[in-house]
């Protein structure tokens, strides 16, 4: 029956554990500046592939033309002289405007990577940061146990030394040992406060945390590399150089330019004008050539980097997962040492009724019972962050 209640206990603890760190990463997800940030940077690239569609902008023009050096008007006598008008148009094939359109929709594509990645590092972040926050009432909670139990060695220590049974010095060193004790309950306080200030900068606002007990979290079974973010984002950046390739293999297609002009002549017919022009790829192979071998090498060491973040991310997500499996076998010995320790204490403090033991040797095992609660407690934090790292990476 009392297993199952502290099996309930714990289910329960972990639940509203878990409810308020995903209330907290619920928070940071609408409020972090930086993230929403991206939504404009995507929309900046969509923008930019609807300009890159449309031709440029005619040019209109008025000229004065062939004036002669005694008249600054155009006039009769000089028949070569006229009032101009002058409309011009650059026509960019449509195969070059769609696919630098392409280039650009891609890295919109690009960006909406981009955002993921931070989301998760911006969770990575938050979950670390929180279970240090947590951490530091788990401090506390041990650091209060720890003055309990001075006190109550104190107690006992007193009542002896009323009866002779116990030196002053004993005393001194009780008392100094409460006083390390508040010692470390500031420097708690101290690692709650700034680990919070920095929640709060990540969050972008205040969100109200409580912190709760520390418990082991599960390491994540499934992982492919191929869904992760830094080799999602390397696989887009190769396809936004393939989209650049397919439009410097058409940077020779030629250019059209279209003229036409009106020319007003005094007391003489007016005269028009029509003009079409276009580039002429005279120096393909030192100039579009070089442009598309350029963007070949660009690509080909892109996909090296892709293998090379792909093995990273393997190796990454592999060490984590040692990490784990050896931090949890540690865990384990800890909470058997602790046990084994208490029963010590147990030992000890019913000899010292009888004048058995001196209290220094209690004390001695007291520090070593703290130290190894200090260290369950910051492998308990270290094994959750590790889980966090683990989870950003799938």
């Amino acid at each position: 029956m009392k297993l199952t209640i502290a099996l309930l206990l714990t289910l329960l603890g972990s639940l509203s554990f878990g409810s308020e760190l995903q209330k907290l990463i619920d928070f940071a997800l609408e409020h972090n500046p930086r993230l929403k940030s991206y939504e404009s940077l995507e929309r900046s690239f969509k923008y930019r592939a609807e300009f890159s569609r449309s031709l440029p902008n005619p040019q209109l023009a008025l000229s004065l033309n062939n004036l002669d050096t005694e008249r600054y008007f155009p006039d009769k006598r000089n028949p070569m002289s006229s009032f101009g008008l002058y409309l011009s148009q650059k026509y960019v094939l449509p195969t070059k405007r769609v696919k630098s359109s392409e280039i650009f929709l891609q890295k919109s594509s690009e960006v909406s990577i981009m955002q993921e990645k931070y989301r998760k590092e911006l969770i990575k972040k938050l979950k670390v940061l929180y279970w240090e926050f947590s951490y530091s009432f788990e401090m506390e909670r041990i650091l209060k146990d720890t003055e309990k139990e001075i006190l109550f060695l104190i107690d006992i220590t007193e009542e002896k030394y009323r009866y002779g049974k116990s030196i002053l010095s004993d005393l001194i060193l009780l008392k100094v040992e409460l006083l390390k004790v508040k010692e470390m309950l500031a420097k708690a306080q101290r690692l709650r406060e700034t680990t919070l200030e920095r929640i709060y900068a990540l969050a972008g606002g205040e969100p109200e945390l409580r912190g709760e007990e520390l418990i082991t979290l599960a390491f994540p079974g499934s992982f492919s590399v191929d869904e992760n973010v830094d080799v999602k984002l390397v696989n887009e950046k190769l396809k936004t150089i393939k989209r650049e390739i397919e439009r410097a293999k058409v940077e020779h297609f030629p250019d059209l330019f279209l003229s036409a002009g009106y020319a007003v002549r005094p007391e003489i017919p007016n005269l028009f004008t029509f003009r079409v022009g276009l580039t002429v790829p005279v120096w393909k192979g030192k100039r579009e050539d070089m442009l598309v071998l350029e963007k070949q090498e660009r690509y080909n060491a892109k996909k090296l980097e892709f293998e090379d973040v792909k093995l990273k991310v393997m190796g990454e997500f592999s060490a984590l997962e040692s990490s784990y499996r050896i931090s949890s076998e540690i865990l384990q010995t800890i909470e058997k040492e602790i046990e084994e320790k208490k029963k010590e204490i147990e030992a000890l403090l019913i000899a010292y009724e009888y004048e058995k033991t001196d209290i220094r040797d209690i004390l001695r095992a007291y520090r070593l019972l703290w130290s190894l609660e200090f260290d369950r407690a910051k492998l308990i934090k270290e094994i959750n962050q590790i889980v966090a790292k683990a989870e950003a990476l799938q």
